[in-house]
């Protein structure tokens, strides 16, 4: 089990990473073309945004701490989040095959799990966007970001072998990736409905 300093780092570390990208996906929808991109009306919208954040899903995997059997603590899934909560179920799953691909080829103990959990909850995300409109919209953000991260580590649990080893996986990266993913998804909802295009 980790000790409280070495979790605090790592998801002060995961939340520098984060703020990148949640920047960079808040300029891309502030540029001339993004209310047409935002308003989730036709392919060519959808695969813009899953494109975008598919990239920074694999930058999310990139500037993540990979641990001595492989594992990854990361933000990556925050990029397949917004692409579904942005441009629905399309959007989030070109996102989750991009970063999901890219980190199954990245290896290591958990790259099966990972890969499976990135492209569900880019999936999920989108599937689900339209309920995450109106009031307490920040909770729905939230309860979606934690359900999905802690979906992630039951895959972990699941699938990796033997299962000591999954358990003291989860134990290192669970805290650090649901708290930084969630505060991300937050504040990226909360940004773009003062943008005024959730809603």
């Amino acid at each position: 089990m980790p000790d409280l300093t070495s979790t605090l780092t790592s998801v002060f570390l995961l939340l520098g990473t984060a703020s990148f990208m949640i920047v960079v996906a808040f300029v891309c929808s502030s540029f001339s073309f993004s209310k047409f991109v935002v308003t989730r009306k036709g392919p060519i919208a959808k695969v813009v945004i899953g494109a975008v954040l598919g990239v920074l899903a694999i930058y999310g995997t990139l500037m993540g701490t990979k641990l001595a059997n492989g594992t990854i603590v990361n933000v990556r899934e925050l990029a397949t989040m917004i692409a579904g909560v942005t441009g629905g179920p399309i959007a989030g799953t070109i996102a989750g095959v991009i970063g999901g691909v890219h980190r199954y080829t990245v290896g290591g103990a958990t790259a099966l799990p990972c890969t499976i959990s990135t492209v569900a909850i880019g999936l999920v995300s989108g599937v689900v966007s339209t309920k995450l409109l109106g009031t307490a919209y920040l909770l729905k953000g939230a309860i979606l970001a934690v359900a999905s991260e802690s979906g992630a580590m039951g895959l972990i649990l699941l699938l990796v072998q033997p299962f000591d080893t999954a358990v003291n996986i989860v134990s290192q990266i669970a805290i650090p990736m649901i708290t930084a993913n969630t505060i991300g998804l937050v504040l990226w909802m909360y940004l773009f409905k003062r943008w005024n295009v959730l809603h």
